[in-house]
C-alpha cells in the first residue's frame, strides 16, 4: 500500500471524510496536510501505517466498544456466549439470541470484551405526552438579563427563572426557554452561554444570594458581570456557616461522584493557577496527576465548596422547574446544550483522551461567511469517545435534561458529523464522522427516562438523510422564519412548515422582529465592515421585498388589511406575525421575549467580540411588569388563539418571595 493510500484508509477509519458538499453543492476534498492535522488531534500521530495497523486490530474485537438495541423486544443480537450485566445490577449469562431488554445502559461481555450495550425506546417523548395538548408554544429569554423590582436586579438568577415562569404561565405559555446555564469556570471572565467550561455542570453566577444589594436598581440596558465578586463573597461567608444537618449536600456528592469531584478539583486548582489548565506547572495537567491529587488532600474545603455551589445551582434549577410546572406550565423549563466546550476548561482537563487537540468546531465557508466559522471549541474525539464508553456524552445529556421538559440540543448535525479546522490555520478544515445511531440511542434513552421533549437545531449544512433520521427518533428540528425561502427565495408561508420542528422568528444570533423590521442588523453589519456600501444597499432591497412578501402573506391569511409595509414596526402589527408564525404547520411555536417586548438590538451578533455588547442585554421590563406589558400580552393573546383556537383563560399568579 503507498503511502498515500495508508494515510487515506487511516483518516476513513478515523472518521475523517475525504470530501463534502457545501450549501453552494459544490464539491470540496480533504487535502493530505488536514488528514493529519485531524489524525494528529486524535492522537493518531507518527506513522501512519504502525496507526493503521493499531485501528485495524481494533476492527477485530468480537463486539464492537457500543451497540444500541430497541428496549423491550428481541435484540437481534446473537453470540455463542455472553454475559449480560444489566445497569439495575442483575447479571446474565447465556448463548445465542440476547433476551429483550428494559431500559438502560448495560454491559455486554463476549470473550473477553466489553461492550456498552444502549437500550432505548425507538422514538423521544413527545409534546403531547409532556404537555398533555396539541400545538405547544412558549417564550424563550436571555436567563441573565432577567431582573427584579424585589431582588438584586444586576444579574438574572434561577430564582428569577422561576418567577419569570409564574408571571408568563398566565399568558398561555406551554414552555419558558433560557440559554444554556453550563458552567463557565470560577476563574474565567468568561461570559458567552456558548463557550462553557463543562456541560455537565451548572454556571453558578445564576445562584441566587439572598443579603446581596437585595435593592440595586437596574441600572441601565446592560447587565452587570462584576456583580460576582459579590456573589462569591456572600456565598463563602454562607458556606463557612453551612452544616450538612440534613445529608443532602452529601447525598448530592455521592451522587455525582467522580464527575463533581473532579470538576470541583478544577476549580478549586484554576483560582490558584488561572483558568486555562495548559498553563499550569507540570504535575496538575490531569485529575489524577500526583500534584493535583496532593493539592486535592490539602485544599479539601476549596474543592468542598465548589460541589456545595453544584449542588445549590442544581437545586434551585430543580425548584425552577418545579415552580413552573406547579404554575401551570405544562412543559416548565426549555434548556439548552451548547455544541462544544472551551479547550482550556474542566470538561476537557478531566477527559483529556475524550477530546481532539489543536483543533476547533468550526463551519465551511458559506455565503454568510465567505472564510468559514472557528468556534473555539474543542471537539469530542469519536475514538476517544468510544473507549470512554460514551459516559462524558451521557453524562452532558443528563445534566441537561434533568431539570427540562423540553431540551435543544445546539448544531444538533454534530450528532451525525463535525467540522474540525486545524488550529494552526495551515491546512483547512474538513468533516469527522460521529456514530449517529449511538448518539440518538442516547438522546432517545434519556430523554425518556426524564420525560423531556428534544429539539435539535437542524441549520446548516445539514448532512443528506439526517432529518429523516432525527423525525424517525422524534427529535424536533428548528425551523426559522426569516430563513425559510421556497425556490425563488420568497418567505414562505408558514403552512409549508415541516410539521416536526419548533417553530421561530429568528434565533439569539439573528435580528429581533422589530431589528429584522426596520434593517438594524444592516446598519450594524455595515458599522462592523461587514458589508460594503453596495452590499448593504442590495441587503436593503432584499429586506424590502421580505417585508412586503409578509405583508401579502398577511392579507392572505386575513390578518392585516392588504397595504405596504410601513418602515417602523407597530405593535399591532408585530402582534398579527406572531399570529402568522403561531399558524406555522410546525408542532411547536417559540416566541422570544424580546420580539414580544419589541427590543431593536439582539442578544448576540455573530462575528463580533468587543464591537456589540453580547450576552450583556437587559430584559426592558423587570418580572413583576411582565404580564402587564401591552406589547407581550397582545402577542402572547394572538399566539395563544392561533395555538389553542381561544385566548387562554389561565389565572395569575403572583411569584411567591423565596
Amino acid at each position: 500500500m503507498t503511502e498515500t493510500a495508508t494515510l487515506d484508509r487511516l483518516a476513513g477509519m478515523a472518521g475523517i471524510l475525504a470530501e463534502y458538499l457545501d450549501l453552494e453543492r459544490v464539491r470540496h476534498r480533504a487535502p493530505p496536510e488536514t488528514k493529519r492535522a485531524l489524525l494528529d488531534a486524535m492522537g493518531l500521530d507518527g506513522d501512519p501505517a504502525m496507526r493503521l495497523a493499531e485501528l485495524e486490530v481494533e476492527t477485530r474485537r468480537p463486539i464492537p466498544r457500543a451497540l444500541a438495541v430497541q428496549a423491550a423486544t428481541d435484540a437481534e443480537l446473537s453470540f455463542p456466549g455472553w454475559v449480560l450485566r444489566l445497569e439495575s445490577g442483575e447479571s446474565h449469562a447465556g448463548h445465542g439470541p440476547l433476551p429483550p431488554l428494559p431500559l438502560g445502559l448495560h454491559t455486554l461481555e463476549v470473550a473477553d470484551a466489553e461492550a456498552l450495550l444502549i437500550a432505548a425506546p425507538p422514538q423521544a417523548p413527545s409534546p403531547a405526552e409532556t404537555a398533555a395538548r396539541r400545538r405547544p408554544w412558549g417564550l424563550t429569554a436571555a436567563l441573565y438579563g432577567l431582573h427584579s423590582q424585589r431582588r438584586d436586579a444586576r444579574l438574572g438568577d434561577y430564582v428569577h427563572l422561576a418567577e419569570a415562569a409564574e408571571w408568563l404561565t398566565p399568558l398561555g405559555a406551554d414552555f419558558l426557554g433560557l440559554n444554556p446555564v453550563h458552567a463557565l469556570g470560577a476563574a474565567s471572565d468568561a461570559i458567552s452561554p456558548y463557550s462553557p467550561s463543562h456541560r455537565g455542570f451548572l454556571n453558578t453566577l445564576h445562584i441566587a444570594v439572598d443579603g446581596v444589594a437585595p435593592h440595586a436598581p437596574a441600572a441601565g440596558e446592560l447587565v452587570d458581570y462584576a456583580v460576582r465578586a459579590d456573589k462569591d463573597r456572600a456565598l463563602r461567608q454562607r458556606f463557612a456557616a453551612f452544616r450538612d444537618e440534613t445529608g443532602d449536600f452529601a447525598a448530592f456528592r455521592h451522587r455525582r461522584g467522580r464527575a463533581l469531584e473532579d470538576f470541583a478539583l478544577f476549580e478549586a486548582l484554576s483560582e490558584r493557577y488561572g483558568e486555562d489548565w495548559r498553563a499550569w506547572p507540570a504535575g496538575l495537567g490531569a485529575p489524577d496527576a500526583p500534584d493535583a491529587r496532593r493539592f486535592a488532600a490539602e485544599n479539601a474545603t476549596a474543592v468542598a465548596y465548589h460541589a456545595w455551589l453544584q449542588w445549590l445551582a442544581d437545586a434551585q434549577l430543580g425548584a425552577a422547574q418545579v415552580r413552573a410546572r406547579a404554575a401551570g406550565m405544562s412543559m416548565g423549563l426549555y434548556t439548552d446544550m451548547a455544541v462544544g466546550v472551551r479547550a482550556g476548561g474542566a470538561e476537557v482537563w478531566a477527559n483529556p483522551d475524550v477530546f481532539a487537540h489543536g483543533v476547533s468546531l468550526g463551519a465551511p465557508p458559506d455565503h454568510f461567511n465567505p472564510h468559514g466559522q472557528t468556534w473555539g471549541l474543542a471537539p469530542l474525539s469519536p475514538l476517544g469517545l468510544a473507549r470512554a464508553g460514551y459516559a462524558p456524552f451521557v453524562e452532558t445529556v443528563r445534566a441537561v435534561l434533568r431539570h427540562a421538559g423540553l431540551a435543544r440540543i445546539d448544531h444538533v448535525l454534530g450528532l451525525a458529523r463535525c467540522f474540525w479546522v486545524p488550529e494552526t490555520g495551515e491546512a483547512p478544515g474538513a468533516y469527522v464522522r460521529y456514530p449517529l445511531e449511538l448518539l440518538l440511542a442516547i438522546v432517545r434513552l434519556e430523554a425518556t427516562r426524564l420525560g423531556c421533549v428534544v429539539v435539535g437545531e437542524d441549520l446548516g449544512n445539514v448532512p443528506e438523510g439526517l432529518r429523516d433520521k432525527l423525525d424517525a427518533a422524534r427529535l424536533f428540528g428548528c425551523t426559522v422564519m426569516q430563513f425559510e425561502r421556497d425556490a425563488a427565495e420568497a418567505l414562505k408561508s408558514p403552512h409549508t412548515h415541516r410539521a416536526n420542528t419548533l417553530a421561530s422568528f429568528g434565533t439569539h444570533d439573528t435580528p429581533t422582529l422589530k431589528g429584522w423590521w426596520e434593517e438594524r442588523d444592516i446598519d450594524w453589519r455595515l458599522a462592523f465592515g461587514q458589508f460594503d456600501a453596495g452590499a448593504a444597499a442590495a441587503e436593503r432591497a432584499g429586506r424590502a421585498r421580505d417585508r412586503a412578501r409578509l405583508m401579502q402573506l398577511l392579507a392572505e391569511e386575513d390578518l392585516w388589511p392588504a397595504e405596504p409595509a410601513p418602515e417602523s414596526l407597530t405593535t399591532p402589527l408585530a402582534a398579527a406575525l406572531h399570529a402568522l408564525l403561531a399558524r406555522s404547520a410546525a408542532e411547536l411555536v417559540a416566541v422570544q421575549l424580546d420580539d414580544a417586548l419589541g427590543v431593536l438590538d439582539q442578544p448576540n451578533f455573530p462575528g463580533t467580540i468587543e464591537e456589540h455588547p453580547n450576552w450583556r442585554r437587559r430584559c426592558p421590563q423587570a418580572l413583576e411588569r411582565l404580564a402587564d406589558d401591552p406589547n407581550l400580552r397582545r402577542v402572547a393573546a394572538a399566539v395563544a388563539h392561533e395555538r389553542a383556537g381561544t385566548e387562554p383563560a389561565g389565572r395569575r399568579i403572583v411569584p411567591t418571595a423565596r
